[in-house]
């Protein structure tokens, strides 16, 4: 079949092709108007996912998608939808309960609640408006009036149960981790309790974290460090003041004076002249006082020097006698070192879970769910449902295609001869000449060049009737 041959069905069939299409517009418009209408309202919540757990200090961060759709889902969850109808108070109303009673549903299938519920899931969508965190609410029905009261109670049914989830999962941990603490608690008793009685049962004193002895011992060999710096110390002065005597000195310097007048006396008076011999005597008993002075200064300084060293020597004997005893209650220090060692371990073990408990049970009573609340609900007056514009001009499509379809396989039952082309098909021979047509336009003429499956110059020739 050529495009000619298919508009010249088109042209003889248009009242079937239009009656179709007026019958489907008319059908559908019918249907459209008898659907009941639906009309939407919305709220809309803030997601403050940038501002930090006033607890814990995290904020949602890059994980937004995961945590919007978490919001969608809890929005439209049974749990939510559940809290809507008992504050609505829909199942105790005499209609639904009517209503629920006609649907034939029973408790097993979770009753009026569920019922309602799921009604309400339904007609409930929410989604971001673009390009912001704002989080809108919509719900559907029949009366706008009913529409903003559900999305209304969804929204408040919402941000409740959103703290709920949150205040539950803490208060759940928080029982967890304090029932940890009770046994961290009564573990750090026991520890405590066997390293008391193992201190008692081997005469264990501690000291500054370590045993009696041992603290002992730490403490006499600082004594015998202090003690040797003070022999070094003492060494020192000691030469100092052996060879800085201020009484020698100046008895040292008498000295040197007698003896130059002695020299001086010597080779002027003679040696056997009595001034000579007064000087003389006088330079003796300088040299004995002289004498007398150092053996008192060595003396002294001896003494000193000595009480240095008996005392180091003695530090010496106490440290490597209270070494030895160390060394020999070893084992005992070593298990004394392991039991400090588990008290440690569970004091911390108590610890961590007691101070994970107190975070919990703040997560637990904290009242901000990162949700804000914006303005009031708003419902429309214009129906979302039905669109009868869209539905009219769909019918209107699919009727015309109907329509064309109907055409085409009418003429398929019943085949007519509507020009030269339908002719050379039903004969099965070539049209040679169109007899009393009149003259061809030239914009015919070309048409039926570009769509026709042969034109009127194949022929012989072209005859008009006289």
């Amino acid at each position: 079949m050529s495009i000619v041959q298919f508009l010249r069905i088109l042209a003889a069939r248009w009242k079937m092709i239009f009656g179709v299409m007026l019958a489907c517009v008319a059908v559908a418009s019918v249907v459209a108007v008898s659907l009941p209408k639906r009309y939407p309202a919305s709220a809309r919540v803030l997601l403050d996912v940038v501002k930090p757990d006033p607890v814990t200090g995290q904020s949602v961060g890059r994980d937004v998608r995961g945590y919007v759709n978490t919001q969608v889902q809890l929005i439209r969850d049974m749990r939510v939808a559940g809290a809507v109808v008992d504050k609505l108070g829909w199942a105790n109303d005499p209609a639904t309960i009517a209503s629920y009673e006609a649907s034939g549903r029973t408790e097993a299938d979770g009753g009026i609640r569920a019922w309602l519920g799921q009604q309400i899931i339904d007609g409930t969508s929410a989604g971001l408006v673009s390009g912001s965190t704002i989080l809108e609410i919509q719900y559907q029905s029949s009366d706008p009036e009913r529409s903003k009261q559900v999305v209304s109670a969804i929204r408040d049914a919402f941000v409740t149960t959103a703290l709920d989830f949150r205040t539950d999962s803490a208060d759940r941990s928080s029982l967890w981790f304090q029932q940890q603490a009770e046994k961290n608690r009564l573990a750090l008793a026991e520890a405590e309790a066997a390293l008391a009685k193992y201190m008692q049962e081997n005469s264990i004193i501690m000291a500054g974290g370590m045993d009696g002895e041992s603290a002992k011992l730490a403490q006499l060999q600082a004594a015998l460090q202090q003690a040797r710096g003070q022999q070094s110390t003492t060494d020192v002065m000691v030469a100092g003041r052996l060879a800085n005597d201020p009484v020698t000195d100046q008895l040292q310097l008498q000295l040197a004076t007698i003896e130059d007048e002695l020299a001086l006396a010597g080779a002027r008076l003679g040696s056997e002249h009595p001034s000579y011999k007064a000087i003389e005597a006088r330079r003796n008993t300088l040299r004995n006082q002289i004498s007398r002075a150092q053996s008192s200064s060595r003396s002294g300084v001896s003494a000193l020097s000595g009480a240095v060293q008996q005392s180091v020597a003695k530090l010496e004997r106490d440290v490597e006698a209270q070494s030895k005893l160390v060394l020999e209650r070893k084992p005992i220090i070593d298990e004394l070192v392991r039991l400090s060692r588990e008290v440690d371990l569970r004091r911390q073990q108590y610890e961590s879970s007691a101070a994970r408990t107190a975070q919990l049970r703040l997560e637990a009573d904290v009242t901000e769910t990162g949700l804000v609340v914006l303005g009031d609900p708003v419902a429309s007056k214009t129906p979302s449902y039905p669109k009868v514009n869209l539905i009219i001009i769909m019918s209107a499509l699919f009727g015309l295609g109907l329509g064309l379809l109907a055409a085409v396989i009418s003429e398929f039952i019943a085949r007519r001869v509507r020009g030269e082309e339908d002719l050379s098909y039903a004969t099965g021979v070539p049209v040679l000449v169109t007899v009393g047509t009149s003259s061809s336009s030239p914009l015919r003429l070309r048409l039926q060049k570009l769509f026709g499956r042969r034109s009127s110059d194949d022929g012989d020739g072209e005859l008009q009737a006289i």
